[in-house]
């Protein structure tokens, strides 16, 4: 499989001055700018380690050993420079302190804003019981694609494209004989960064590709989509060959992070209805008893949502997308990380607490899309105007921040994943670690592309596909049992 960690420090300084290139005023001052750039590569390396699932939210996964691959050691030669760049002991301590990151502190800040976390009462997800298995298994495979293939699974390496800018993808594909499915998942190979910064992230026409060529999409993820389609199709053909009676299987795609954009762009093609999008792979709609995808932690990709189409015939269909509360990832653009790496080197928020008063509320401001529309794709129409809070903080009410207008939205319908205390666990205050969040409940919530417009996330850990995959395993077993969340 070819090598996730695979960029150097030239690459990754490349990374981090896309994100240096404005700064607020109280940045400007001494060490200031250094900080900001430590902070940027540091996130960089965490989300890449994330993505090849080697993170275990360990504060020592960020200092390397000698034993890890070459470009690790750069980075961290490269941060340790930056921190012996401070001109002044107060800064270097300052900086020092910043960078400890196995206590939780670090990322720890984001919740001290009140739109870290979406209101907790949502409508809850409802599903029949039939649908657990499929939520399983494309869980199963979205976590098993950064593994090595075995016994009837075949990847497949979709190269990358220097002309459009755009990284190499995997594809494992499986049939699932005893499921009557046929899986796909779907998964990138580079760093993090590259998706989000040096990777072309600007708004491209879907012509040939989707119904609605004015829903402009994130150029990288829409050519990297098209390039998937003779690949897949060609792999699809070959499994129907092996066995006649796969052609009335269902197919199921899927994929974690920007595996799951690129997964959300094929599903969408392969149900396009228009003969400008007719392709190898959307021809094969029809050998399919039914499509399926399922998405986890999966960033923004078109500016309307993209969601099934408005056809009896795929009302059992599923096109999900899981986020869970805290995964920055699935608000991933350069505008919103930019913001997301200053709130990190910001003074943490001073909150004065107050005696609780039943007069005083504290409103989210949180906005909808518009209804519908009747295109095929049923894709939105009318650009949201999105509105943000700017009240004053109120005592004893955490201050919000304020996010930055995004262009893209999620796709699909959006399910929100969020942990339960356990009964006996501890305080909540507790800072958590990986095993921690394993080791919760979990309840699953209906949102909105417009409610995630105000929310500031920023835990990498929460978008470990290791997790998600547990809360997928928790929510199925509490389905079969009849416990709940």
């Amino acid at each position: 499989m070819t090598s996730l960690l695979s960029s150097g420090i030239p690459e990754s300084n490349q990374d981090v001055q896309a994100f240096s290139d404005e700064v607020p005023a109280y940045q400007q001052q001494e060490g200031a700018q250094s900080l900001y750039d430590i902070i940027s590569a540091k996130f960089n390396i965490i989300v890449t380690l994330i993505d090849g699932e080697v993170f275990t939210g360990d504060g020592a996964d960020l200092t390397p050993p000698q034993d890890l691959p070459l470009w690790q050691q750069q980075e961290s030669a490269y941060i340790a420079q930056e921190v012996a760049k401070g001109r002044s002991k107060e800064v270097k301590n300052k900086i020092k302190s910043t960078l400890e990151f196995s206590s939780g502190n670090y990322f720890s800040k984001v919740y001290l804003y009140a739109n870290s976390k979406l209101p907790r009462h949502l409508p809850p997800m409802k599903l029949y019981l039939p649908t657990f298995p499929l939520l399983c298994l494309a869980a199963q495979y979205s976590e098993r694609v950064y593994e090595k293939p075995s016994g009837q699974e075949k990847e497949t390496l979709v190269g990358a494209d220097w002309k459009t800018g755009t990284k190499a993808m995997v594809v494992k594909s499986v049939p699932m004989d005893d499921m009557n499915t046929i899986v796909f998942a779907i998964r990138g190979t580079q760093t993090f960064m590259d998706w989000v910064a040096n990777f072309n992230a600007t708004p491209s026409p879907p012509e040939g590709f989707l119904d609605d060529v004015e829903n402009l999409c994130h150029t990288g993820f829409l050519t990297i989509a098209r390039k998937m389609i003779n690949p897949v199709a060609a792999r699809l053909r070959q499994l129907i060959e092996e066995s006649p009676d796969r052609s009335t299987y269902s197919l199921l795609i899927t994929g974690h992070s920007a595996g799951g954009a690129v997964a959300s762009l094929l599903y969408s093609h392969m149900l396009s209805t228009s003969k400008s999008a007719a392709s190898e792979l959307n021809i094969l709609t029809g050998c399919f008893k039914r499509i399926h995808c399922v998405t986890y932690g999966t960033p923004p990709i078109s500016i309307f949502p993209l969601t099934k189409p408005d056809n009896p015939a795929l009302k059992k269909s599923l096109f999900y997308s899981f986020l869970n509360e805290g995964d920055p990832i699935t608000r991933a653009h350069p505008t919103y990380l930019r913001s997301l790496i200053e709130l990190y080197t910001h003074p943490a928020p001073k909150i004065t607490y107050a005696e609780p008063s039943s007069s005083r509320k504290h409103k989210h401001t949180l906005t909808s899309l518009p209804s519908k529309s009747s295109s095929t794709l049923s894709i939105d129409k009318t650009q949201p105007k999105h509105k943000k809070s700017h009240t004053a903080p109120v005592p004893g009410i955490a201050p919000m921040w304020n996010v930055p207008d995004l262009i893209y939205s999620n796709a699909g319908r959006l399910i929100l994943l969020r942990g339960m205390e356990k009964k006996g666990a501890g305080s909540s205050k507790k800072k958590k670690n990986i095993e921690d969040r394993m080791n919760e409940g979990v309840v699953a919530q209906v949102i909105t592309d417009g409610q995630l417009r105000n929310v500031i996330w920023g835990d990498p850990v929460m978008h470990m596909m290791k997790l998600y995959s547990r809360r997928i395993e928790v929510l199925a077993t509490n389905a079969v049992t009849g416990r709940g969340g």
